[in-house]
C-alpha cells in the first residue's frame, strides 16, 4: 500500500498518462485532449447560454492566462470564434465554428473509448469509491 505522501505523485502520474492517451486519441483531428474537452464543454453550454472564458476557467479550474492561451490557439486553428460583446471589448463570447463542430461530433465516442480502457477490469464499486475519494481530495486541497 502506498504511503499518504505519494497520493499526489500517483495522481500526477495518472493525470499525465491520461493526458498522453487523450492527446494521442485526438492527434488526427489536430487538437489536444484538453482542447477536445473544452470544445465539448463549449458545445453543451452554448445550447443554454452564452459562453465566456470565465466559464471555462471555472469548469476546468484553470487560470485566466492558461485559458486565454488555449482559446487563442483554438481560434488560430479556426475551431472557435470570439465575438466582442457590446461596448465591452474585453468580454468576448466563445462560439464554435463549423470546423470545430465537425470535431465535436466525434469527441464523445473517442472519449468513451479511452474511459472504457481506463476502467476495464475494475468493479463499479471500486470506481465509485475512487470518485468519492477524489471528490474529498479536491475539497481538502481547495
Amino acid at each position: 500500500m502506498k504511503e499518504e505522501y505519494e497520493i499526489g505523485k500517483q495522481i500526477q502520474m495518472l493525470s499525465r498518462k491520461i493526458k498522453r492517451k487523450m492527446d494521442e486519441t485526438f492527434l488526427n483531428y489536430g487538437i489536444t485532449g484538453g482542447q477536445a474537452f473544452m470544445l465539448k464543454f463549449i458545445h453543451e453550454k452554448q445550447k443554454v447560454e452564452k459562453v465566456y472564458a470565465k466559464n471555462i476557467e471555472n469548469e476546468f479550474d484553470m487560470r485566466r492566462p492558461t485559458v486565454t492561451g488555449i482559446l487563442q490557439l483554438m481560434e488560430q486553428n479556426q475551431l472557435i470564434e470570439r465575438k466582442a460583446e457590446g461596448n465591452d471589448a474585453r468580454l468576448k463570447e466563445i462560439v464554435i465554428t463549423k470546423k470545430g463542430m465537425k470535431i465535436v461530433n466525434s469527441i464523445d465516442s473517442n472519449v468513451e473509448q479511452v474511459e472504457k480502457k481506463l476502467v476495464m477490469n475494475i468493479p463499479k464499486e471500486e470506481i465509485q469509491a475512487f470518485l468519492t475519494t477524489i471528490d474529498k481530495l479536491l475539497k481538502n486541497i481547495s
